[in-house]
């Protein structure tokens, strides 16, 4: 069943949309499947998806290493982008990222999508510079927006008051064609 919906998923992609070439990103998806994540062919084409909200790409590049990736955007929209375990990867600001970061993304390649213990420590220590955060799972796409005291009547992720800030929303099943519902 997951690997359908992995397949399904990565025949979504449509490299054009994002300004790559169909041998750009079967390069870029080969070098992951080989665990190679940290090259110029991966992150060329991942910088490029993440620019144009094509988080389709950004998550089956993911989920073919096997490995979290983390994708920030910040205020000018320049992309940073990490690679962690298969298991882990937090938030974190890089030197030159200029707050308020507009977005934060990350992957749970071989799992749903949902806030882990890891990710609400994240979402928590970014509530005073960033405005939204999604992780793209298997069952497709969660966002958290960072509402702060606005909109009391939305449900939060609670548990804390930096995570009483952060909106509680049910994932968006992967559309057929993408970027669609959900972008940054």
């Amino acid at each position: 069943m997951k690997d359908d919906v992995l397949i399904r998923v990565a025949q979504s992609v449509e490299p054009d949309s994002f300004g790559c070439t169909i041998d750009e990103w079967a390069e870029a998806i080969n070098t992951a499947w080989d665990g190679e994540v940290d090259t110029p062919e991966v992150l060329k084409v991942q910088q490029a998806a993440a620019s144009a909200g094509a988080w389709n790409a950004v998550y089956v590049l993911s989920a073919v290493a096997g490995l979290e990736t983390s994708v920030l955007i910040d205020a000018e929209g320049t992309v940073f982008i990490d690679w962690g375990s298969p298991g882990l990867v937090p938030l974190r600001a890089h030197v030159g990222a200029m707050a308020p970061f507009q977005v934060w993304v990350h992957t749970h390649p071989r799992f749903d999508a949902y806030w882990s213990f890891t990710d609400r420590q994240s979402l928590a220590n970014g509530t005073g510079v960033l405005n939204e955060a999604l992780v793209l799972g298997f069952d497709g796409v969660k966002r958290a927006r960072n509402l702060g005291a606005n909109d009391p009547d939305t449900t939060r992720i609670g548990g804390s008051p930096a995570l009483d800030a952060w909106s509680q929303e049910d994932p968006a099943p992967w559309p057929v064609a993408w970027p669609a519902e959900v972008e940054a």
